[in-house]
């Protein structure tokens, strides 16, 4: 054995005696967490084949900014099904670890290692796409591992891969580091075949059968915005994370020196989300008392109040683009006149 696997083996070893052995001591210590948190998807292309059919592919990566490894430890094998218990080992602050029922894995005879179930779930959502229908990615198993360093700099980040291979009785992610599945990969694509053209939302959720035990569970959906076009056109609209989508302002202009009310419409809008106006260089318009109006399936609307300052001097670009949030733009969407 490598000293990884002695390693590994150990954790599960330990984990195994604490979950056979609680005591009162267990509820004085503190669960040393994962959470785990989706980027929004990357690298999507469109192909379709002389057939017809059209299929959406991507890369995904989900990484654990916790205070504690996500780890999956196998246990006995369900006669009826063929799928290996799963628990998730909890680490404490002090004190043996803990164990936790969190699902199945799954032998994967091509692959000759075992999957976890219910990891994550695709799902591509119309948003201004008329005749546009929902679709669901196919993949249901994943391989957890540390493939991809995103924050070392976090407490408890190893320095280098620990969960380095796809083991058969031991899976998971250290703090600090994601996993990172290529668009290659099977099960890495969404079915587009006969769905419309235009504006959808690809979400990716991390744990969307909530049986994984983290800090924090708000978090676990990333979205990205993509204008879709066949045969082979995806523009990323916005890859924030939040998939919103400016559509209009009303009204579109000020006179400086004045105060206006507005109201802008668009797709992925939430409470708490700014305004703001960039890319001119006359005088910027500010936004304030920005309040969400309306959030619906098909439009959200954001209402605020606009003043614009008085410049002196000629304006070489009086017209700005308007931005709702950290994503959705609107590029030279208000204009300032003199």
């Amino acid at each position: 054995m490598t000293m990884d696997s002695l390693r590994k083996r150990a954790a599960l070893l330990a984990a195994i005696v604490a979950s056979l052995s609680l005591s009162g001591t267990a509820a004085a210590q503190t669960a040393k967490l994962p959470n785990l948190i989706p980027r929004p998807a990357f690298g999507a292309t469109l192909s379709t084949d002389a057939g017809g059919r059209s299929e959406l592919r991507f890369s995904t990566t989900s990484w654990n900014s916790g205070t504690g490894p996500l780890e999956l430890a196998a246990g006995s094998v369900d006669t009826g099904s063929g799928k290996q218990q799963v628990y998730q080992v909890i680490y404490q602050t002090s004190g043996p670890p803990v164990l936790k029922f969190a699902g199945a894995f799954e032998y994967h005879p091509a692959h000759d290692h075992m999957h976890f179930n219910d990891y994550a779930l695709y799902t591509l959502q119309p948003v201004n796409a008329t005749g546009g229908s929902q679709r669901t990615g196919a993949k249901t198993t994943f391989c957890v591992m540390d493939t991809t360093a995103v924050n070392l700099g976090l407490p408890g980040a190893p320095a280098s891969a620990f969960y380095n291979t796809c083991g058969r009785d031991l899976q998971g992610m250290s703090v600090g580091w994601g996993d990172t599945y290529g668009a290659h990969l099977a099960g890495q694509e969404i079915d587009f075949t006969g769905n419309a053209d235009g504006i959808y939302k690809l979400k990716i959720e991390i744990d969307p059968k909530k049986v994984i035990s983290e800090s924090n569970e708000n978090d676990n959906v990333s979205c990205l915005l993509l204008n879709i076009k066949k045969p082979s056109t995806v523009t990323v609209l916005d890859s924030s994370g939040q998939c919103s989508l400016v559509s209009s302002i009303t009204p579109s202009s000020a006179r400086m020196g004045t105060t206006v009310q507005v109201t802008i419409t668009g797709q992925g809008f939430t409470q708490g989300m700014g305004v703001t106006f960039f890319g001119g260089n006359s005088a910027q318009p500010v936004a304030s008392n920005v309040q969400l109006t309306s959030d619906t399936d098909t439009v959200d609307q954001i209402t605020a109040t606009v003043t614009v300052p008085v410049k002196k001097g000629r304006a070489k670009d009086p017209v700005w683009d308007v931005r709702v949030g950290s994503g959705g733009t609107l590029p030279n969407g208000f204009r300032v006149m003199p």
